[in-house]
């Protein structure tokens, strides 16, 4: 009788283990997490729901753009896009993905390209907008 208390002793120990390691997967900084986020972005860029890019994003960008304000100056159109390729440059630090979107400007269809840089940050993989939005002038706090 004691000998089978202990043995589920053990492995409701080495149960409770593995459990309790299950918030580090191997694979959370891997290429396919980071896929699923930019899958989010541009599935939210498609439906216009420009505050779910925003919560995307690193914290520096939050912290120097209100999220009315970029929110309001949004005005793309994307009408389709695809994943062309995600690069991890430094694992668990930055990441780049390149995307192949069309947009519908003025009543015209571009095919464009994004290149995004994704950062971790916080134990997840963020959206760095600072490089290609602080450049715009439009989106100066000053």
């Amino acid at each position: 009788m004691k000998a089978q208390i202990s043995r589920g002793i053990v492995c409701l120990y080495v149960l409770l283990m593995v459990i309790s390691c299950a918030h580090f997967p191997a694979g959370l900084k891997s290429e396919d997490t980071l896929r699923k986020k930019v899958q989010l972005e541009w599935d939210a860029k498609v439906g216009n729901n420009w505050g779910a890019v925003y919560d995307l994003s690193v914290k520096a960008f939050k912290d120097a753009i209100p999220r009315d304000n970029f929110i309001r100056r949004c005005n793309l159109l994307v009408i389709e896009f695809s994943i062309k390729e995600i690069k991890i440059l430094e694992p668990g630090k930055k990441a780049l993905a390149t995307i192949k979107y069309k947009t519908n400007q003025m009543g015209f269809v571009f095919d464009m390209t994004a290149k995004e840089e994704w950062i971790w940050e916080d134990g997840k993989w963020c959206l760095n907008l600072s490089p290609s939005m602080m450049s715009l002038p439009f989106m100066n706090k000053n």
